[in-house]
């Protein structure tokens, strides 16, 4: 009979290979592309299978991410100022745009979790994905070069690049927001609803009331980003508000 440990093992084998498929990559060390889905409960679990984290190969991934980004806005963009790269490149980056991108990409389903973390949702949590994805560029980087990790990137995020040129709103929301708002319904207000997490790790989650009532919830390892995630749910919700408002004058 099979055990447990042995199942599990055959399973993970199976997550690497699949996702080697949909990637379209082959690794030629196939181990770091497992090492990049082990997140540190299932290492706690499986330690003698599985004894290093992704938390390494994320803090690599982390870095090479921010470099090729900054480089293609740089060469692709010659017309923008520091400041609006600084701003493309941070919503590009930041957690919840990769944690979008690793969920389109199967990552979560992937993802080597223990027990407790896969009872709680942790395939869909979106600091999970978000490391996920950090961690398989940097794979991706170790295995194949820069070069590859360029393309891997380049595919990934073509859609989320795309976006940035064609809706200003993605770029300025919390701007646009209040442009929109001000003169009908007064200033939006922003109100953390929640802080956790170490201080090297923090996460806040933070609503964006209008008149009293929260048109948006947005969340983030800073409260700007909290904040500009919150603005951005809540666009729509205003754009259908002032139409209805307008509409009854």
């Amino acid at each position: 009979m099979t055990s447990p440990s042995s199942s599990e093992a055959s399973n993970s084998r199976s997550a690497v290979a699949g996702l080697q498929a949909r990637l379209g990559i082959e690794f030629r060390n196939a181990g770091l592309l497992r090492t990049a889905l082990t997140h540190p409960s299932y290492s706690n679990e499986h330690h003698d299978e599985a004894p290093e984290t992704n938390e390494r190969l994320e803090f690599l991934g982390d870095a090479v991410l921010g470099l090729i980004v900054a480089e293609t806005l740089y060469t692709r963009y010659m017309e923008l100022e520091e400041g609006r790269l600084t701003e493309w490149r941070a919503q590009i980056v930041c957690g919840p745009t990769l944690a979008r991108v690793a969920e389109q990409m199967g990552l979560g389903e992937a993802l080597l979790l223990g027990r407790g973390e896969e009872g709680t949702g942790g395939r869909t949590r979106e600091g999970n994905l978000e490391r996920v994805f950090e961690a398989v560029t940097g794979a991706v980087m170790l295995d194949q070069g820069l070069d590859a990790a360029r393309a891997f990137a380049a595919r990934a995020l073509a859609n989320e690049f795309a976006a940035l040129e064609a809706d200003a709103d993605t770029l300025n929301p919390k701007g646009t927001l209040q442009q929109m708002v001000q003169g009908i319904f007064g200033r939006p207000h922003y109100v953390t609803t929640l802080e956790e997490g170490p201080d090297h790790n923090r996460w806040y989650t933070i609503d964006v009331r209008i008149e009293g009532e929260t048109f948006g919830t947005g969340s983030g390892h800073t409260k700007q980003q909290a904040e500009k995630e919150a603005a951005r749910a809540a666009i729509e919700i205003a754009r259908t508000r002032i139409e209805a408002r307008t509409g009854q004058v």
